[in-house]
């Protein structure tokens, strides 16, 4: 609850924390990924972030499914700031079927949100390896490895 009452008051950002902000957000090269415009990415239209916040996009195949990236990635956010995780307030749950796979993830952080969104562009290759009924390690097993598109990024935390 102390989540989602830090939410409901916050207000502007200042520059300075959103300068901050972004200079927290990890580097996922060490996870196998690359730095990409975002542009490239196949993921329907992204929403213009407004300056002072940052966007970065990242492509690869990570040894670890999806989810586990964008656990990884908050996690990274988390440990190195005071952010709280605010995914359950903020994010739909993981989906993985045919025509989509994404995980969301977020933190909250002095008046900046910090959100991770990781899916694949090729959520059939995953899917149609899976048995009828997959359990959750099928699953991850199955999507361990799969190319991935990463974005991260800072923005505005939600006004009620």
């Amino acid at each position: 609850m102390l989540a989602a009452a830090a939410l409901a008051a916050a207000g502007c950002t200042g520059p300075a924390q959103a300068e901050r902000a972004a200079d927290n957000l990890p580097d996922l090269t060490s996870d196998g990924l690359t730095t990409i415009d975002c542009g490239e990415l196949q993921q329907d239209a992204l929403t213009p972030v407004e300056d002072p916040y940052v966007r970065q996009c990242w492509t690869g195949a990570p040894d670890v499914a999806f989810d586990a990236l964008a656990d990884d990635v908050i996690g990274s956010i988390t440990s190195a700031t005071d952010a709280e995780d605010v995914t359950a307030f903020i994010c739909p749950d993981d989906v993985i079927i045919a025509d989509v796979a994404f995980a969301c993830r977020a933190a909250y952080d002095d008046e900046v949100m910090y959100r991770v969104v990781v899916s694949l562009p090729d959520p059939a290759a995953v899917v149609d390896q899976l048995p009828d009924e997959p359990t959750d390690a099928e699953i991850e097993q199955a999507a361990a490895g799969q190319s991935v598109e990463v974005v991260v990024q800072t923005e505005k935390t939600p006004e009620e």
